[in-house]
């Protein structure tokens, strides 16, 4: 080379008065290869920690800087086209928990359509064929008593009691008082009632209903007392009549009216004597499905009611 073009290049001390980088390094010692200097100005960029989040979505970017302007660099095209390992795992990982709740949701909704009639089936069954004592009270003996002596008398008897009308609200006097199943607890019974007996599944509501009586005392005009029940036993109308009137004594009695009433019920009336006293008496029988709109309610199922009047 001649010492003209010699002249012609550039010296690093003139390179980095311009303000630019030198091309090779000066360290290189005559007869050696010149080594170009490293593009990128990440390498002697100062460490910076950033967030775990920022550092698996948020690659940073490679520039290159000339001067004061700094470039994307094109190194970045070339880098192999997949997912960094940790994201794959993350990725993965999240598929897998997705997999798993999607799984335990189809379980539980095929669980619901297909399973769950049949166990509502069986319970069903299950509480119609248990066996409840009913234990009906004998109305005309509890005729000529006041409201305290009935619940103590009641009570006495060991029948597990829930007072709707608790005796001595009523300003002109009588009460509300229902009998539960003795294989239910006044709490869970309770619940139930304030749900709503319409509202319970079949099977719920035969649980609460068979072995059950609710008896309501009037006090307004004379005495009136009316025991009102579900009869799942009887298997026809008439047989739960018959059934009503003999448990509570009635067979005998003087029957002055029967039929069928505007409402549908089915009844016998007629007058009897209890300790001297004349008393006014009536059984009506109807389709328990026409009380309670329960789907699943067999068609056995009746209300009863019994009243007696002085």
């Amino acid at each position: 080379m001649t010492q003209e073009a010699t002249n012609l290049l550039p010296s690093a001390a003139d390179s980095a008065a311009a303000g630019q980088a030198p091309d090779i390094d000066e360290t290189a010692s005559a007869g050696q290869t010149a080594r170009p200097r490293h593009s990128h100005a990440r390498a002697a960029a100062p460490t910076e920690r950033r967030p775990l989040w920022d550092q698996l979505f948020h690659r940073q970017k490679s520039t290159v800087r000339i001067g004061d302007v700094s470039y994307l660099d094109g190194a970045e095209l070339t880098r192999p086209q997949e997912m960094p390992a940790r994201v794959r795992a993350i990725m993965f990982a999240a598929m897998a928990v997705a997999a798993l709740i999607g799984g335990l949701f189809l379980t539980k909704y095929f669980d619901q359509i297909l399973n769950e009639p049949i166990r509502q089936q069986q319970a069903l069954q299950e509480n119609l064929t248990r066996e409840v004592s009913l234990d009906l009270p004998q109305i005309a003996q509890l005729m000529p008593e006041n409201d305290e002596d009935i619940m103590t008398s009641l009570s006495e008897a060991g029948l597990t009691l829930y007072e709707r009308t608790p005796v001595g609200t009523n300003p002109d006097g009588g009460f509300e008082v229902i009998k539960l199943p003795p294989d239910m607890t006044v709490e869970e019974a309770g619940l139930m009632y304030v749900k709503g007996i319409d509202r319970l599944a079949a099977a719920d509501a035969v649980r609460l209903l068979k072995g059950a009586w609710t008896l309501d005392v009037s006090r307004k005009a004379g005495t009136s007392m009316r025991v009102r029940y579900a009869d799942f036993d009887s298997g026809s109308i008439e047989a739960a009549v018959q059934n009503a009137m003999q448990a509570e004594g009635l067979e005998n009695a003087k029957v002055t009216d029967s039929g069928v009433d505007d409402s549908g019920n089915t009844y016998q009336a007629g007058t009897v004597k209890s300790d001297g006293e004349k008393y006014t008496w009536r059984v009506s029988v109807i389709d328990l499905s026409e009380v309670y709109d329960i789907s699943g309610l067999p068609n056995t199922a009746f209300f009863v009611g019994i009243r007696f009047s002085a």
